[in-house]
């Protein structure tokens, strides 16, 4: 297993060189000038200003000599310098991490748990109206844009109904800050960027449970006079959330894609937001830096969920 787990990180080196030239080329033949965005579309400035300001940015040097830079800075553990923060993009996307991080890790953990229990529930009773309910939250959670549900949950609960805010982070003294204050203000984005989650969730966990209970151990442990709890949750979903976990490892990364959108929504100071704003201001750096994080923390969260299949099942090995 050890000389497995470093064949992976090993490998995702290429991986990740890849991931920063297709990226950087992309971001820099795009339209668009950050020397006029920053200086300000440049108004009543001279040429000389101009230049001066692009030699600071190191934007005066050819495309490959910048990339070549860049990349040398990365393995130093240099993710550069924001031209719209004047701080280091380190220190910024470190501040910015656990914001993130905790919305992602909870709109996952409300999506695999809801997802799961509701998917073996709906396989324990096929065609009955929880069945059906899992149908119909599945077709919601694929239809629904998370954008659209987000600002429909602020109106309802924010707006009409006045019970939850319409977003941000309770940004106080840390001593003022309660447990209800972060529960309140976690519950819309947590919902939005979770839904869609959750209908995958439970739409797998069905289809892989009925396999599953069709299975002669299952009649087998049931004959023996098992209780229906233990078989369901003991035997038979153990053997089926392989591909379950395969689908919350894949989309815990893409949530960090989604976050984006649900960050902008609830005016959330995370990762995605930034990333969003970072865009607009054509801050190079930042976006680069937060695709080398995200990046990587795709990679690590691909080799965990492999290293947790051996875990859950001991007929895999990894050679």
């Amino acid at each position: 297993m050890f000389a497995y787990t470093i064949r992976r990180i090993l490998g995702a080196i290429p991986l990740i060189l890849l991931v920063l030239v297709i990226t950087f080329t992309i971001l820099h033949i795009a339209p668009g000038d950050p020397v006029f965005l920053f200086i300000q579309g440049g108004a009543g400035t001279t040429l000389e200003y101009v230049e001066q300001v692009r030699a600071r940015l190191g934007l005066d040097k050819p495309l490959g000599e910048q990339l070549v830079v860049f990349i040398a800075n990365v393995f130093r553990g240099d993710l550069g310098f924001s031209h719209f923060y004047q701080r280091p993009v380190f220190e910024i996307v470190a501040e910015r991490i656990p914001i993130t991080l905790s919305l992602v890790i909870l709109s996952t953990l409300f999506a695999a748990m809801a997802g799961i229990i509701l998917g073996v529930f709906a396989a324990r009773r096929p065609y009955s109206l929880i069945d059906r309910t899992n149908t119909v939250i599945a077709v919601c959670g694929y239809s629904i844009p998370q954008f659209w549900l987000g600002q429909l949950l602020i109106i309802v609960f924010a707006v009409h109904l006045h019970i939850l805010p319409t977003g941000g982070v309770p940004i106080r003294a840390l001593g003022d800050v309660t447990l209800l204050d972060w529960v309140r203000h976690f519950i819309l984005p947590v919902l939005s960027l979770g839904f869609i989650q959750l209908a995958l969730v439970a739409r797998v966990t069905r289809a892989s449970m009925l396999e599953i209970l069709g299975m002669d151990y299952v009649t087998s442990a049931r004959a023996k006079g098992i209780g229906e709890r233990t078989v369901l949750f003991k035997h038979a979903l153990r053997n089926a959330v392989l591909p379950v976990l395969t689908v919350i490892s894949v989309n815990f990364a893409f949530q960090f894609a989604g976050a984006m959108i649900i960050e902008t929504v609830f005016s959330w100071p995370g990762l995605g937001r930034m990333m969003f704003e970072s865009v607009f201001r054509r801050d190079y750096p930042v976006l680069m830096g937060l695709l080398v994080v995200t990046s990587a923390g795709v990679i690590v969260i691909n080799l965990l969920t492999d290293l947790m299949y051996a875990y859950l099942d001991p007929r895999i090995v990894y050679e």
